[in-house]
């Protein structure tokens, strides 16, 4: 009966969200970055027709390869201008948006508590958040936040300690379905392509660029090459019509879906850590009182990363964008997702507030933000990312994070991660203190009087604060310090006395160093 009262009462909270006296909380969106050139690679071996030399990608792009283009940064800025008008302007594009007044202020300087601007490490994400902060505050320099890829299991896409496992489950999809797939358009898509960039397509359909995280197929590189020219009117060769841009486009796509996420681990490992970053997020507010904001939370937060991210989200959430033209589920350079959280009366019961979370995407040149998903209770998005985890397991045991060495990017068994641990240690408090797991603390109490030692690699690695935590003291071992805090009252006792002498004699000090003050005063003075 509580089981079933709860669930009318998350579907009442979401219903609920389109009354006006919902309060919209915070803002996190997160963005693909913009157009780039292609890199050196194309050129060099994938499309020499097309591109022979850097030079010419420069010619074409009006950028060095790899970089944004001149459109890319402008696609950015169209983004920050986009927020800007939804959020501060006050411009809401959907009609059910509960405030017409502004929800955060015009400036960045006396308002930066408010704002959040994270990006992946790369050129492009750095340069694609730079452009989406100026879209916003043109006249002002906003700070960027940087985490070092190594480290980044939010935005890495994947999780950098997934690499290797992300790398093997591609080319393993290759050699079983993909070369398969790609034979069964040879006609119509692959020979057409080779004719264009002068090249033959011999073995497995992988890049010529071997190891990394995500090692792409050799037409999906000709298709987003082929995207960016033709976004940035770069002229092509007649044959490449846009009816063979939109069949390399679909081949290019499905084999990035299958080799990438067809196992449900895939999706998993390219989301990493982000899912928990934006439910931590917006669960600080659960307990904070209206009109107050979480310590350390910003009103919005943005971020930037690579398209990868946001299919894994796609997939274990069950999201699918539809941009026209483009095959179900893919995004295209700026395409956002926004989550908005806000706090609504609960309809059954109006003294009882909940939080809803409204999902949705857009993209640049389109008119009104459409809805990833209908609105939801905070801890029904909860659950529900709770349950894809149950299915596929958490990308830390799969990656074995804990043996993860982020300086040397690989893993080490006789290694142990901090961050790792830490986390776990977080994790068992966070149980502990929801009440999970007091049966097996039980349990665990009578062997925990005695102290068990730890591996050696252990103590090298792992944080004092790891292992300081008093949750995880048995009642013995409370004992103890108790005990031993009971018997440390003498030293205190005498620093008091210390303390008190050291003040008395500063006391019968002071009128002999008076006279020598007032000299030097004297002094200053001529």
């Amino acid at each position: 009966m509580v089981g079933l009262y709860k669930t009318v009462g998350a579907v009442v909270m979401a219903a609920a969200a389109f009354m006006a006296d919902a309060e919209l909380l915070m803002v996190q969106t997160l963005t693909r970055h913009g157009e780039r050139a292609p890199d050196k690679i194309i050129a060099q071996q994938s499309c020499t027709a097309v591109w022979n030399k850097p030079k010419k990608i420069y010619k074409d792009f009006h950028a060095l390869p790899g970089r944004l283009t001149p459109i890319g940064v402008q696609r950015m800025r169209d983004v920050g201008g986009f927020i800007r008008e939804r959020y501060i302007d006050g411009f809401h594009w959907d009609p059910n948006f509960e405030k017409p007044e502004p929800f955060l202020k015009s400036s960045y300087q006396l308002h930066q508590g408010d704002w959040d601007f994270v990006a992946r490490e790369g050129y492009r994400q750095q340069r694609s958040m730079s452009a989406i902060s100026l879209g916003i505050f043109p006249n002002e320099p906003v700070p960027i936040k940087v985490k070092q890829r190594r480290d980044d299991s939010a935005l890495g896409g994947p999780a950098p300690s997934c690499g290797e496992a992300t790398a093997k489950m591609i080319v393993d999809w290759y050699k079983s379905k993909g070369w398969a797939y790609v034979k069964q358009h040879m006609d119509d898509v692959v020979k057409p392509i080779e004719k264009m960039c002068n090249v033959s397509l011999e073995g497995l359909p992988v890049n010529a660029k071997p190891g990394g995280p995500n090692p792409h197929s050799w037409l999906g590189d000709c298709s987003d090459a082929l995207d960016s020219a033709v976004s940035c009117d770069v002229k092509l060769p007649k044959m490449f019509n846009s009816d063979l841009h939109k069949k390399l486009t679909d081949v290019g796509f499905y084999i990035q879906e299958g080799s990438h996420y067809e196992d449900p681990k895939g999706a998993t490992m390219f989301a990493g850590s982000f899912p928990e970053t934006l439910l931590k997020s917006f669960e600080a507010w659960e307990n904070t009182p209206k009109g107050k904001t979480p310590k350390k939370t910003p009103r919005a937060r943005l971020f930037s990363c690579s398209r990868e991210l946001l299919y894994g989200l796609e997939h274990m959430f069950g999201w699918e964008v539809k941009i026209p033209n483009q095959p179900p589920g893919r995004v295209t350079s700026g395409t956002t997702f926004i989550w908005e959280l806000h706090r609504v009366k609960d309809i059954l019961d109006p003294s009882k507030t909940g939080l809803v979370v409204k999902s949705y995407w857009w993209r640049p040149g389109q008119d009104r933000v459409q809805h990833l998903q209908e609105d939801v209770a905070l801890t029904t998005l909860r659950k529900k990312y709770e349950s894809y985890i149950k299915k596929t397991g958490k990308w830390q045991d799969i990656c074995d994070y804990k043996h993860f060495n982020p300086a040397h990017n690989l893993h080490d068994p006789n290694f142990i991660n901090p961050d790792a641990v830490s986390s776990e240690e977080e994790m068992k408090l966070e149980s502990e203190a929801n009440g999970n797991g007091k049966k097996e603390d039980n349990k665990a109490e009578a062997p925990e009087t005695k102290p068990v030692p730890k591996k050696p690699t252990e103590t090298k690695h792992v944080p004092e604060k790891a292992t300081n935590s008093a949750s995880v003291i048995s009642p013995a071992g409370q004992d103890q310090v108790a005990s031993a805090k009971s018997s440390s009252w003498f030293p205190s006792v005498f620093q008091f006395i210390f303390l008190a002498g050291l003040l008395v004699a500063l006391f019968l000090l002071l009128p002999r160093l008076k006279p020598m003050f007032s000299r030097s005063a004297g002094y200053e003075q001529i």
